[in-house]
């Protein structure tokens, strides 16, 4: 209760003037709008070039990419041909360290033939003339 009161400020005068304050604030507003439209514009071309550019890099480079995406599949193609040619190398390897398989593998594929064995050759009959 003890506290200091504050000095009552004095009222302001009624402005008599209003058209000439308008007219100042519409001539001081007038070079800050040109500065933001300005400046809009500017930024709005700059990213309208920025825009084309990438527009025009992908259009260059979506063929690219196609032919890319075609080699990578008959890579994959080639791949799996080559795993398949793989598998059947790596089974017949595999027969061949048994030891009757290595045999007729050697008997079939050579012309060595065991001790055991007789080779046989056909003939045709030849006809005789009478």
């Amino acid at each position: 209760m003890n506290a200091l009161t504050q000095p009552k400020s004095a009222p302001r005068p009624l402005r008599t003037s209003h058209r000439r304050k308008a007219r100042t604030r519409r001539s001081r507003n007038k070079p800050m709008f040109m500065a933001r439209a300005t400046e809009a514009a500017t930024v709005l071309g700059v990213n309208l070039v920025l825009i084309g550019a990438c527009l025009s890099t992908l259009g260059n480079m979506l063929p690219h990419q196609l032919t890319q995406e075609a080699k990578l599949q008959e890579i994959k193609g080639e791949v799996s041909r080559t795993s398949n040619h793989i598998e059947q190398l790596k089974q017949a390897h595999q027969r061949s360290l048994i030891p009757e398989v290595s045999r007729r593998i050697s008997e079939d594929q050579g012309h060595l033939i065991r001790t055991n064995k007789r080779n046989l050759v056909w003939l045709r009959p030849q006809k005789t003339e009478q």
